[in-house]
């Protein structure tokens, strides 16, 4: 998995929603945002739905298919509440075989990855960093 970290307050990180499956359920707002701006930039990109952590969405791009997780963090400013790191995890999908005999893992050069950098950066959300 390849995690694509930035840092914004332009998404709720403060208001835990009544329909949340815990309190740490935030981005539904990101991933819409970030859905539009692949399609945007030439990935099909959907969101999928709430997970336990934040928000499940899934892109193609060039060939390839993956699960895209995003999560935030709020670095709990009280001048500042949706202030905080959001992580945008990439996962290829991959054959039984593929996993077998380990192939075909995700990696910081997949294109999707510089796809998802590109359009956070021109968003101009700070510290956008790729950890494999």
């Amino acid at each position: 998995m390849i995690d694509v970290t930035c840092k914004t307050d332009r998404f709720n990180l403060s208001v835990v929603g009544s329909d949340f499956i815990n309190d740490c359920c935030f981005g539904e707002d990101f991933s819409t945002w970030l859905v539009e701006a692949l399609n945007a930039a030439g990935v099909d990109a959907e969101v999928i739905c709430m997970e336990d952590f934040g928000w499940a969405n899934s892109a193609d791009y060039q060939g390839a298919s993956y699960l895209m997780c995003v999560a935030g963090n709020s670095d709990e400013d009280l001048a500042r509440p949706n202030y905080g790191e959001w992580h945008v995890m990439l996962e290829r999908h991959r054959t039984l075989m593929h996993k077998l005999i380990g192939r075909n893992k995700t990696s910081a050069s997949d294109p999707i990855v510089g796809k998802v950098v590109e359009v956070l950066r021109a968003a101009g959300f700070a510290s956008v960093t790729v950890e494999p």
